[in-house]
């Protein structure tokens, strides 16, 4: 029962939907938030640099990515910030790049700060 309620309360992540994603295997959950930090966890830097290099491409392909694993384990407002990035890369809407990425990093910062204090993962 700890387990869960250390899952439970990780900040930017909404259980709720990232247990149900899983079918409520608490362990799997943990594995796979385990796994998104372990794998993603330098993507908001990547996004940051490919946008101040203005590789478009890389920044939409990583945003892109990151858009639906965030979905996944239930960081929802991770996806949406990262949604919003993505389309206005899509988009060639340069003047909205700077504060959305701004959203994204602090959303990013969050989540994965949440999974790395209450999983112990580095």
């Amino acid at each position: 029962m700890e387990e869960t309620n250390n899952m439970s309360d990780i900040d930017g992540i909404k259980y709720a939907i990232g247990i149900n994603n899983v079918l409520g295997d608490q362990a799997l959950f943990k594995e796979i938030l385990v796994m998104f930090y372990q794998e993603h966890n330098q993507d908001g830097q990547k996004i940051k640099r490919a946008i101040q290099v203005k590789d478009m491409a890389k920044a939409k392909s990583i945003a892109h990515t990151l858009k639906g694993v965030a979905s996944s384990v239930g960081a929802m407002d991770l996806y949406e910030v990262t949604r919003a990035l993505d389309i206005a890369i899509g988009d060639n809407q340069a003047d909205k790049l700077a504060a959305l990425l701004v959203n994204l990093l602090l959303e990013f910062d969050k989540v994965m700060q949440g999974i790395s204090l209450k999983l112990n993962v580095n």
